[in-house]
């Protein structure tokens, strides 16, 4: 069985979410079935029931869950009438096409101001901005760049190899007091840049996937920034979507 662990970076609250997300998504949780009660998983997992309601928060936040007054809370049915890019399984994807993946961490800065383009989005400094960028490779060919902002107070360090293997999403609510609870996906097509292309290996110029990433708190505050620039050549988006399993 699934357990939390205290000792680890990853706090209690989005360890359970993970859980019961895998269970949903797997079918142990089927859609219109209620989930246990706060009490339940607080003892089941041995939490506080302000830790679990902040885990439900997050499930009812993406849709995976909803509360009905007085009758409890239940595995909600998904909706299929959005096209919806995975953003993290780059690996998963490499991998189903029989390719090695890798990450290279080009670099990580501290920032105080943000680019245009973030700021546009309603996206405010506060303390400070990180930014990072990592080149993704597959059978050792470049396939992307990626550049994240995130608000980020300075003194609250992130071990490198976090920048190279956990979501974006994770690194934000383990180190911030931030929580991500829903993602904006833009895509369109784009000439690449010289500081691109040169990771690329392609002529500065060249069209490339250009995939933007949002990340909001409930209060539709965007606290994360994204973008991906793909080779064209070497990497599709393919958006599919089907009822959870036992959907009928």
């Amino acid at each position: 069985m699934d357990r939390i662990n205290k000792n680890s970076f990853t706090p209690p609250f989005y360890q359970l979410a993970t859980i019961l997300e895998k269970k949903i998504l797997g079918g142990e949780l089927k859609p219109g079935e209620p989930l246990p009660s706060e009490n339940d998983l607080g003892r089941e997992y041995e939490l506080s029931r302000t830790t679990v309601r902040k885990c439900l928060s997050l499930l009812a936040e993406r849709g995976l869950i909803s509360a009905q007054q007085g009758r409890g809370t239940f595995v909600s049915r998904p909706s299929l009438d959005r096209a919806l890019f995975v953003m993290e399984e780059f690996n998963v994807h490499m991998a189903q096409e029989g390719k090695q993946t890798g990450q290279r961490l080009i670099h990580v800065r501290f920032r105080k101001e943000l680019p245009e383009f973030a700021l546009n989005l309603g996206m405010t400094t506060d303390d400070g901005i990180l930014y990072y960028c990592r080149l993704l490779l597959a059978d050792e060919e470049p396939v992307a760049v990626e550049h994240k902002y995130m608000r980020y107070k300075k003194g609250r360090p992130i071990l490198e190899n976090e920048f190279q293997y956990k979501a974006f999403s994770e690194i934000i609510a383990i180190h911030t007091d931030f929580l991500p609870v829903r993602s904006q996906a833009t895509l369109t097509a784009e000439s690449a840049a010289d500081f691109d292309a040169r990771f690329l290996q392609i002529a500065a110029g060249t069209p490339v996937l250009k995939l933007q990433q949002v990340l909001y708190t409930g209060d539709n505050k965007p606290v994360g920034i994204g973008v991906f620039y793909y080779r064209h050549d070497r990497y599709s988006l393919v958006s599919d979507i089907q009822p959870l399993k036992g959907e009928r």
